[in-house]
């Protein structure tokens, strides 16, 4: 098989609809080839254990960042029955907690500055601009570690005067959303 042939299958396998529901059934021959042509090496019994525990650190330090509902209620000076319709109208990133009650990740408020403050009493902080944007395009199921790695991660794509910034820094800055929004949708996707 030439390495076009292969690459233009690999591309026809990834740009299925519905991957998850897609099986790879590889013969021992074909375990072979892959495992002495593709670069890739399995990992040894440590490797998978040391990505476990990094796993597990990394889920584990999400639900520790987590608000409940009251604790948003407070952040925004609201009332916790509109932290629900906030929710409704996807204008807050919530995921599921213990007994199935929402949790809101910290990442997604930012402090407002005694300027933008000075013209109306209120909360000192807000929701990222154009966070129902960014939760719309982002792929069912996202882990919400991989949300929060996406959201405060420097990108390359999110730069300004050479410097590069999260999709967080970005919206709190006033960037475009549409930036974020096309990196949001790749969220998940292997490269």
């Amino acid at each position: 098989m030439s390495e076009q042939t292969l690459a233009a299958q690999l591309d026809a396998l990834l740009s299925l609809s519905d991957r998850d529901s897609v099986g790879i059934d590889m013969s021992f021959a074909d375990a072979i080839y892959l495992a002495r042509y593709s670069g890739v090496h399995a990992a040894s019994d440590a490797d998978l254990a040391a990505m476990d525990a990094l796993s597990a650190a990394r889920a584990t330090a999400e639900a520790g960042r987590g608000l409940s509902r009251n604790d948003v209620a407070g952040l925004l000076a609201i009332d916790p029955s509109r932290v629900s319709h906030q929710i409704s109208a996807g204008r807050l990133y919530s995921y599921p907690g213990s007994q199935g009650r929402p949790v809101f990740p910290d990442w997604q408020f930012i402090a407002i500055t005694d300027e933008q403050d000075a013209s109306h009493p209120g909360p000192k902080v807000s929701v990222i601009p154009h966070l129902a944007e960014v939760i719309a395009a982002l792929p069912a199921g996202s882990h919400p570690v991989a949300v929060r790695t996406f959201i405060t991660t420097s990108s390359a794509d999110l730069s300004v005067h050479g410097s590069a910034l999260s999709p967080r820094d970005w919206l709190g800055g006033g960037g475009d959303p549409a930036a974020v929004v096309a990196l949001a949708v790749t969220l998940g996707e292997q490269v």
